[in-house]
């Protein structure tokens, strides 16, 4: 076993499941004999067997649930929010241990009250990680729901911070989380793709162009991270009296260009909020 100390089950084996699995072999917090998987995709479960060696597995909805909860301690949520409901009525009437176990749920827009109105006295945790989880270098937010003690919301942190940065914050500002490094990785990709583009327009061959640009976003990126300075200071600095760097942020501004970022950022959030309505 690993120095976890914890068997961990996991329904649903996608990406962000598949990633939270790395994330924890690789750091030997668990061994793959520790990890149970729950699928409906047999598909799945075999390129999980394959790639990660975990075996503990099934597809079967009549017992794969029960065979997760009767085995593991830590129970993870990795399903699509249209399907949680279904997923939890089928849960609810398990043979749970409630003094050992723990719920972790990544779903998006499921707030912890809805997952216990079906769990009751399982403490519930809610984690809002992102893709880049897959590369080890995620960003994450960490909440408690009522029946989840400090332990529970300690256990969610170090599982987390092998795959990346890990905050816990209050649920209220998990849905806002959710907006910034949740869906912030597709507005880098888009910013990494039109500068990709611009570079091509001026003759620059696309593969150059396209690592051009994502070095450049990750130089930058570890620049705020490891100077601590702000941003607009970084900014600053690049940018000559006269010279290109500034031509160019008066552009960006001629476009509204942090204006629409902000706007893209509340509406990930607004959406999130629709989400937790749709599912009460």
């Amino acid at each position: 076993m690993g120095t976890l100390g914890k068997k961990i089950g996991f329904i649903g084996a996608g990406q962000m499941g598949e990633a939270i699995m790395r994330g924890l072999l690789k750091a030997e917090l668990v061994s793959p004999c520790d990890v149970y998987a729950m699928d409906i995709l047999d598909s799945r479960l075999q390129y999980i067997k394959e790639k990660l060696d975990v075996v503990n597995s099934s597809s079967d909805k009549s017992t794969g649930y029960s065979y997760l909860i009767d085995n593991c301690d830590i129970l993870f949520l990795c399903v699509k929010p249209q399907v949680i409901k279904e997923v939890l009525e089928l849960i609810q009437d398990c043979n749970w241990h409630k003094e050992n176990q723990l719920a972790i749920s990544i779903i998006g827009g499921i707030n912890t009250s809805f997952i216990e109105k079906y769990l009751r006295e399982i403490p519930v945790i809610r984690v809002i990680p992102n893709t880049p989880m897959l590369v080890n270098v995620g960003a994450s937010g960490v909440a408690k729901g009522k029946n989840a003690k400090d332990e529970h919301s300690e256990l969610a942190l170090k599982i987390f911070e092998t795959l990346g940065v890990t905050y816990l914050v209050p649920e209220n500002l998990i849905d806002s989380v959710m907006a910034v490094s949740g869906c912030g990785p597709a507005y880098v990709y888009m910013l990494i793709e039109a500068m990709a583009d611009g570079g091509v327009e001026l003759g620059v061959p696309r593969e150059m162009a396209q690592t051009l640009a994502a070095q450049t976003v990750m130089g930058a990126a570890k620049m705020v991270l490891e100077t601590g300075e702000h941003p607009g200071s970084l900014k600053d600095k690049v940018c000559s009296p006269g010279g290109s760097t500034i031509a160019g942020v008066r552009a960006l501004e001629q476009g509204a260009f942090r204006g629409t970022v902000m706007n893209a950022i509340e509406a990930g959030k607004v959406r999130m909020e629709q989400v937790a309505k749709k599912s009460e």
